[in-house]
């Protein structure tokens, strides 16, 4: 009996120090296991971070921002690849290509726009500021010692000639209507062939006696229509009146007007003269139609002439002059009454020739600027679409490569449509702007030397 109690008792020992040792060796493997864990837990975030350095090294390209406008795309560098010469299959381009790295799957969308910013720096081209093309224009007003211009394309003259019964009295040996008609016909004979010569005459029926005023009074006769100067004809028309009756100025200057009025606008000079020797006896208003034909946009260059006039009489011509916004001069005899027709002409001669080289250069060099500025902005869509095509084909080799997805590459696609629209609008906007700069810069131009014209053959 005491003998089997002691074998339980062995037994019983046995088996505890049996598991004592099994725990012990638990424990030492677990710590092991969880060492090992730790090690190789280390290692993974090792390789990741190793993986994800070199992830951060594959995209890091180097290339400018894309420029923002215009002004930066003009001092952006040009590209290794700008030359027209360079295409997609050559050597250096591949190899250009070839150097990029491969993109990731999940590439975000600032690593995309880093590699359309390398493909651009490569074939950006130069483009010219179309500013540039824009000046505004000069104008010179003439040397006033140069001689004159002897073509006279638009100048038409008309004479308005009293023939009242005053124009008989003498000066000298001759009368007033006699030294009249041959100093017009002198002055007649020394206008440009081009020039436009017309007579009326007014006052040169009936008599000076109240039961012919009314005969006289509308007595207004264009003798010699508007046409370039013919001796014979001329001749003609200056013997067909003599000095007789009453004057009926005031419907002298609205007869005139209707002469000119065919002849409007800018391309035409009209100058009229008026000789007389007294006032309106018609009743008429010979102030408020000079105003009127000052008004009528004939644009006449109105010169009254006195012949050998005085007192009221004077003043009333100096009115008619005021009101007309042309000049008033007496002249007591036949070689002043010359001079002034002469001069006259002479100075608008110079004038007239001077607005229409003007108008010429102006016009000219305002076409000429326009078409630099479009040849500048048709210039700028040429490079582009010579541009943006290298960068498109470009991105189907990277594909083709397979550095990129094709996920990728359209959404780079559409980064590189929006760029292009954009500078594009930017670019016609620009045009638009220069191109209605030079049209008012032209127009204020024309009308300076319309406003210069007008001051000097106004004061002649």
């Amino acid at each position: 009996m005491l003998r089997n109690i002691q074998r339980f008792a062995f037994l019983l020992l046995c088996l505890l120090i049996i598991a004592g040792c099994s725990s012990t060796s638990n424990e030492g493997t677990n710590s092991e296991d969880s060492i090992k864990d730790k090690k190789n837990s280390g290692k993974a975030e090792q390789v990741e971070e190793v993986a994800d350095s070199k992830k951060a090294e594959q995209i890091e390209i180097d290339a400018p921002k894309l420029p923002i406008n215009l002004e930066e795309i003009i001092a952006y560098p040009t590209g290794q690849f700008a030359s027209n010469e360079f295409k997609i299959e050559d050597e250096e381009v591949q190899s250009a290509l070839d150097s990029l790295p491969a993109f990731p799957e999940d590439a975000s969308d600032a690593e995309l726009q880093m590699l359309f910013e390398h493909l651009y720096s490569l074939y950006k081209k130069e483009y010219q500021d179309p500013k540039e093309m824009f000046t505004s224009s000069t104008v010179s007003e003439p040397d006033q010692n140069e001689a004159i211009v002897e073509k006279i394309e638009t100048v038409n003259v008309e004479i308005i000639l009293d023939s009242s019964g005053s124009m008989a009295n003498l000066m000298g040996s001759k009368s007033r209507m006699e030294l009249a008609k041959e100093s017009i016909n002198k002055f007649a004979s020394s206008l440009p062939k081009e020039a436009n010569i017309s007579l009326r005459v007014y006052g040169h029926k009936g008599t000076g006696s109240d039961n012919d005023k009314k005969l006289s009074c509308s007595s207004n006769e264009l003798v010699y229509p508007m046409q370039p100067y013919n001796q014979g004809g001329l001749a003609q028309a200056l013997s067909k009146f003599k000095p007789a009756g009453w004057t009926p100025l005031a419907q002298a200057i609205k007869e005139a007007q209707k002469d000119l009025s065919r002849y409007k606008g800018e391309n035409n000079k009209n100058i009229i003269y008026v000789v007389s020797d007294g006032i309106e006896t018609c009743g008429g208003d010979p102030v408020a139609s000079a105003k009127s034909l000052k008004d009528s946009g004939i644009a006449p260059v109105v010169n009254i002439i006195g012949f050998d006039v005085a007192g009221k009489d004077q003043q009333q011509l100096e009115e008619v002059a005021k009101a007309a916004e042309g000049t008033y001069v007496n002249v007591n005899n036949q070689e002043q009454l010359q001079n002034e027709f002469t001069k006259t002409v002479e100075e608008s001669a110079k004038w007239l020739n001077w607005k229409n080289e003007q108008d010429i250069d102006v016009i000219y060099n305002s076409n000429i600027q326009m078409m630099d500025i479009y040849a500048v902005t048709d210039g700028w869509h040429m490079k582009n679409n010579l541009e943006k095509p290298m960068i498109l084909f470009s991105l189907n080799e990277l594909q083709n490569k397979g550095k990129i997805t094709n996920a990728q590459n359209n959404k780079i696609i559409d980064m590189v449509e929006a760029f292009y629209m954009e500078q594009m609008n930017s670019i016609e906007e620009l045009e638009k702007v220069l191109v209605d700069a030079t049209q008012e810069d032209l127009n204020a131009t024309l009308d300076k030397i319309d406003k210069i014209y007008q001051e000097n053959v106004s004061q002649n």
